[in-house]
């Protein structure tokens, strides 16, 4: 389904992607209308993660990767649960002070408490306050506590979900924003956050630069104490061993071996080479001993020179011997087996060399292997002596390389104490880089965005499920509908396209006689017309309708086609062989009564001739009273010959032995056109035998089908008729679709 199809459909429903999104903007207005003010108050912090405004002793260069962990770091911290219970305390406290006006008072009811209890929950608060603690279910005041919390709306809950934390992009500013229902309860809660974070981080920081600066001082001189050692053992071993060019005169035997290792490989290369020259050397003397290749030479060389001799015969006879074609054919064959046969047997020796030659090349290979591996011999016993002579440095060189490991070893510890140390001297000489630099202040106006983002999300939401709804359903529609939609689906060529018209009062004569008629009526006519065009343009007398399905139309659309090419003073006839449903006989017949119908109880028609002397009776029968057969219908220029109906017979069936071919052509004689009707193709086998009496085969579709596996049998069939099948008319279209 392609996008323009889906966008004119949501067009055609905009009514509904209108209506539904105004109906959910108007009753989330009116959830809303009991929603209170929401007040928004922002403070701001300084980290100090990025501007650097203080005494360093180390010159560090600022690192955006560290500062961006630095800050993951602190919004983890900020938005730890014990930021949020600090901030319940704080507030809390404040209502409970008898010298502050409260933000929130309890609801009548919810909290019945005495002067004592209210003494021991500001004692326990302000205790838990001091020592950063956070209110655990374990605690023993925890359900007094919680009581309160809840009562005055200050529980974590409350404070978390009104408490947002971000940090301004690219800076080293973090904003804190607190909603609360009152403007200076927004206003307190953020700077209580804020004061409370920073003093709990102070906190911390202090107890982590409690580890002594000293301790580590004599760490790291011990450190380097180990170092001297290891370094004048690693001193003494080389003095006493004289290893000093030991590194050196290796480097010079290690150049030797590379540089023999390089020249054996390339002595191996080349008695690689040696051997497979000589292999083939081999089998090109024998090759050249062996007889049959040059008579299978001989032999497509004849078979060339004939072929080209009777090529030639063929083509200046006018190429129309076919004995000789057939000849010619016969030589190219066995041209190609002998070929095949020449190719298994390998490549040919290069033209020129002689068995002579190339023993003589073969001998001189074999020398120059010699030679090669002689070499060869001599550079592995130069390599063997200077591996020899590296045992005697591998006792010294191991014992080294432990005293370098070790001396490596003390190095690195020693490092490590002296970063510690530095580390721990600029924690303690550095103090806390967070602080407040924009105190929140009460809001003066309430934030108006809320109601309006929740009025706006309902319209929106509402608008994307009737676009989801409505594109599903378009996607889960299997109907044909739309004539660009049956081309995918069926991939047959379309004669016509009628469209959807009430048929309950229908009366063709009405419809071409009004002038002004409304839109549905004008289409149809106009469409009707074209489907007039198109079958004229078939150049075919006898045509049959049928269609996959029962009532898709095809009496309908007959019976109009007929009636426009009426108008073209054309003389149409309608052969009713709908054995299965004889509407068309019903609708066009002046009087059942007399209708006279194709039957198999009329013995007398069509009656199968039976010897030289009954064939003459049965000529002269046809030319007097087959046009016997034909009934005028109240139309002009439109004849039917109509059926009986309700047969369980099949049309071979029925018309078997009987000369069905000679009377269409007879009755076709006298008519512009011949239209006959099958049965539908999903539920009998009438059409396949009708096909046969038919110029044309026109296939009738309803749009409002979906198709089926026995429906894609019946298109399979359609395909297969070739240039006898005329084309599919798509009836029922509706007006709206059209216009898509």
């Amino acid at each position: 389904m392609d996008l323009l199809f889906l966008g004119k459909v949501l067009w055609r429903k905009s009514w509904i992607l209108i209506s539904v999104p105004l109906i959910a903007a108007f009753a989330a207005y009116l959830f809303t209308m009991e929603i209170p003010d929401t007040y928004v108050s922002k403070a701001q912090l300084a980290t100090g993660f990025t501007i650097q405004d203080q005494v360093q002793l180390t010159e560090e260069k600022f690192n955006s990767r560290e500062a961006d962990i630095k800050f993951s770091n602190l919004m983890s911290s900020m938005n730890s649960g014990l930021s949020v219970n600090l901030t319940s305390y704080r507030l809390l406290l404040h209502d409970l002070d008898a010298r502050n006006v409260a933000f929130h008072r309890p609801e009548a009811g919810s909290l019945i408490t005495t002067s004592a209890e209210v003494k021991k929950v500001k004692q326990v608060v302000e205790e838990k306050l001091a020592n950063f603690s956070p209110l655990a279910s374990s605690d023993p005041e925890f359900d007094l506590i919680d009581k309160f919390l809840t009562a005055y709306r200050y529980n974590y809950n409350d404070i978390k979900d009104n408490l947002t934390i971000e940090r301004i992009p690219n800076t080293d500013y973090i904003e804190v924003y607190m909603a609360a229902d009152k403007p200076e309860l927004a206003a307190l809660g953020a700077n209580a956050f804020c004061e409370e974070f920073i003093r709990y981080t102070k906190s911390l920081k202090s107890e982590r630069s409690s580890e002594s600066v000293e301790f580590l001082k004599q760490l790291s001189d011990a450190k380097r104490e180990e170092l001297n050692k290891q370094l004048d053992k690693q001193r003494d071993f080389k003095a006493n061993n004289n290893v000093f060019n030991l590194e050196g005169e290796s480097s010079i035997k290690m150049a030797q071996l590379s540089m023999l290792q390089t020249q054996a490989a390339t002595i191996r290369s080349n008695i690689n080479r040696l051997e497979l020259t000589i292999k083939q050397l081999n089998q090109d003397i024998a090759r050249l001993s062996a007889p049959t290749a040059s008579k299978s030479n001989q032999r497509i060389l004849n078979l060339l020179a004939q072929i080209n001799e009777m090529n030639t015969r063929y083509v200046t006879g006018g190429s129309a011997n076919k004995v000789l074609l057939d000849s010619l054919n016969y030589l190219r064959e066995e041209l190609r087996i002998e070929q095949e046969n020449s190719l298994r047997q390998g490549p040919s020796v290069t033209p020129g060399y002689t068995v002579a030659d190339l023993e003589k090349q073969l001998k001189d290979k074999e020398i120059e292997l010699q030679v090669a591996r002689n070499d060869l011999s001599s550079v592995d016993s130069q390599m063997r002596g200077i591996n020899s002579s590296f045992y005697g440095y591998t006792n010294k060189e191991a014992e080294l390389a432990a005293l370098q490991k070790q001396v490596d070893l003390a190095e690195k510890e020693y490092t490590t104490a002296l970063e510690k140390y530095n580390e721990a001297v600029n924690l303690q000489m550095t103090s806390n880089g967070l602080r407040i630099v924009l105190v929140a202040t009460p809001p003066v106006n309430p934030e108006p965005g809320t109601r309006l983002i929740i009025i706006g999300l309902a319209a929106f939401t509402s608008l994307v499920l009737c676009v989801m709804t409505i594109i599903g359903l378009e996607l889960m529609d299997g109907a044909v509908r739309t004539p660009e939609k049956f081309k995918r689906m069926v991939n047959l060529p379309i004669a016509g396209i009628i469209n959807r018209i009430d048929s309950r009062n229908f009366n063709i004569r009405t419809y071409f006689n009004q002038q002004n008629g409304n839109e549905e009526t004008e289409m149809f006519k106009s469409l009707l017309r074209k489907f007039r065009h198109e079958i004229e343009s078939l150049n075919a007398k006898v045509i049959l309708f049928t269609s996959p399905r029962k009532r898709d139309g095809k009496t309908f659309v007959m019976f109009s086609l007929s009636y426009v090419l009426s108008l073209l003073d054309k003389r149409v006839l309608i052969l009713d062989t709908n054995f299965k449903n004889n509407s068309l006989s019903q609708i066009l017949g002046r009087g059942q009564s007399d209708l006279k119908v194709l039957d198999t109880r009329k013995h007398k028609l069509l009656v199968s001739a039976q010897g030289d002397g009954e064939k003459k009776t049965e000529q002269e029968f046809e030319r007097e009273n087959s046009y016997d057969l034909i009934n005028p219908t109240k139309y002009k220029n439109i004849y039917i010959v109509g059926n009986s109906g309700g047969g369980s017979e099949s049309p071979a069936e029925i018309l078997s032995g009987r000369d069905f071919t000679h009377l269409v052509s007879l009755l076709a004689d006298s008519f512009d056109y011949v239209l006959m009707e099958g049965a539908a193709m999903n539920d009998y086998s009438d059409t396949k035998e009708l096909v046969k009496y038919a110029d044309k085969v026109v296939a009738v579709i309803s749009a409002e089908t979906s198709m089926k596996q026995f429906d894609r049998e019946s298109i399979q069939y359609f395909k297969s008729l070739g240039r006898k099948f005329g084309g599919c008319v798509l009836n029922r279209v509706d007006t709206k679709d059209l216009k898509l």
